[in-house]
């Protein structure tokens, strides 16, 4: 693993693990590539520039392998979506970094060389967020940690958009299109949401779906 930078240890992860799976039908933290689970691969992108790693969500994580030294936390107000997520996660963080780079279980091809270029873009903002004209990553995207207080408070008031944190806070945006110099397919903010999107991931790097993970996808169509 790299070795970190001095700027880089102020750096932790929140990885979201907290959706229900309804378009693939089953845990998609359990989903493969090359050899590992979607949460097991995540988490070992991410933690070559980040530390510590924190896990928001009900999912069983015991059935993964992974680091001894990740973290993990439920949401505290239910219904809220990814933004309770993101708010828990930054509140366990914030008395041990200053910074979150946010992204979640369904991944697999975030390259840590993003996360790095988008924290180094952090100066004096209070958040770095990637956008295109279509939309905001708000889910790939670095925070301060104390804004955790402040995103509880859009929660009370029912802001629950993740995109309206771009505007909400002093965030740094990012075009797309100059992530594409290091991603250039932009994998690192691609979610694997359905069947196909496995498939596909799967067929374009020539790998083969196991024949229980086929039958239990089939089953859940």
């Amino acid at each position: 693993m790299p070795k970190l930078s001095q700027l880089e240890t102020s750096l932790g992860a929140i990885v979201l693990c907290g959706g229900k799976s309804t378009r693939l039908g089953i845990d998609k933290t359990q989903l493969i590539f090359h050899g590992q689970t979607f949460l097991e691969r995540v988490v070992s992108q991410v933690e070559q520039v980040c530390h510590p790693v924190i896990l928001i969500g009900d999912a069983d994580f015991s059935q993964h392998q992974l680091p001894p030294n990740v973290q993990w936390a439920t949401d505290e107000h239910p219904n809220c979506g990814p933004l309770e997520g993101i708010r828990v996660g930054l509140a366990k963080l914030a008395s041990q970094v200053d910074f979150a780079f946010v992204t979640s279980c369904d991944v697999p091809l975030i390259d840590p060389q993003l996360i790095r270029f988008l924290f180094h873009k952090i100066s004096d903002y209070e958040a770095v967020v990637p956008f295109s004209e279509e939309r905001i990553f708000g889910m790939t995207a670095v925070y301060r940690t104390e804004l955790h207080g402040m995103i509880d408070e859009r929660i009370q008031n029912g802001q629950l958009r993740v995109s309206e944190l771009a505007t909400a806070f002093q965030a740094h945006q990012i075009p797309v299109d100059l992530l594409r110099e290091i991603d250039p397919e932009l994998d690192s903010m691609t979610n694997i949401n359905s069947a196909i999107d496995y498939y596909n991931l799967l067929k374009r790097f020539g790998l083969e779906l196991s024949p229980e993970l086929q039958t239990r996808l089939q089953d859940n169509k």
